[in-house]
């Protein structure tokens, strides 16, 4: 009867098949923060999740785009509360507004599901 009323949720598109067949699916995200802006973190991250937990998978890549800015450098990058429902991916880095006038330290954050799904996205400078 489970079977039957799952099969009926995913023909009529009340749930996805990925929701429906819970197995273990992994892909590598691109994460980028907003590009109208004169800064623009992204990292590519590797993650598995099967619909109940989410986890990193693999090497991290981070980085910083600027216009205007010039990148001090990233002072650290990686993800945390993996292994649940939830996983954060971030880096922390500063910029300096070309003519060295201002500063800034940011820490850029990402929220992902455990279907996979960047739920959320926080700049942070």
């Amino acid at each position: 009867m489970t079977l039957l009323l799952t099969a009926l949720a995913t023909m009529t598109g009340l749930v996805s098949s990925q929701q429906a067949f819970a197995g273990t699916t992994c892909k590598t995200l691109n994460l980028s923060g907003a590009t109208v802006t004169a800064i623009r973190p992204h990292m590519t991250v590797p993650i598995c999740y099967n619909g109940s937990q989410v986890w990193q998978s693999g090497q991290i890549t981070p980085g910083v785009d600027t216009l205007g800015y010039s990148l001090n450098g990233i002072t650290w990058y990686g993800t945390y509360g993996g292994g649940g429902s939830w996983m954060g991916a971030g880096e922390n880095y500063s910029v300096t507004i070309w003519g060295g006038w201002a500063t800034f330290s940011c820490a850029s954050r990402w929220g992902i599901n455990a279907w996979g799904n960047v739920v959320s996205f926080d700049r942070g400078c």
